[in-house]
């Protein structure tokens, strides 16, 4: 096992997990943050979740190669933090899903001179 290959595998994946968590959860700040303008949100949205799955599916494929090599002498390199750090992001992606279904839905601010249709 290469654990250099099987690390940076691992980092790929904690990168694709940080993608669909901020695709998921913030876009609205994501966009105002870099100064997208209209409908920079959706788009932002779209490319979170479009690189979440390329940089998970890259890390996938990297570590199996890393896990399939043959360790040879190699320095010693550390995965414990790498995996700390990957589980939990999942951790966090899952309670911010949790969070978000059992809050309830803030009601939008009416503009002034707005009223409500019922």
């Amino acid at each position: 096992m290469r654990k250099r290959t099987v690390r940076s595998g691992l980092k790929f994946m904690l990168a694709g997990v940080i993608c669909v968590i901020i695709a998921t959860f913030f876009p609205a700040q994501a966009a105002d943050f870099l100064m997208l303008g209209i409908g920079g949100e959706v788009r932002l949205t779209f490319l979170g979740f479009f690189l979440g799955g390329v940089c998970g599916g890259c890390g996938v494929l990297v570590a199996a190669a890393g896990l399939v090599q043959a360790g040879g002498n190699e320095r010693e390199v550390r995965l414990v933090p790498t995996v700390v750090m990957l589980l939990s992001m999942v951790v966090l992606f899952f309670a911010l899903a949790y969070s978000s279904f059992t809050t309830p839905a803030e009601a939008p601010a009416l503009q002034r001179g707005e009223s409500i249709n019922i």
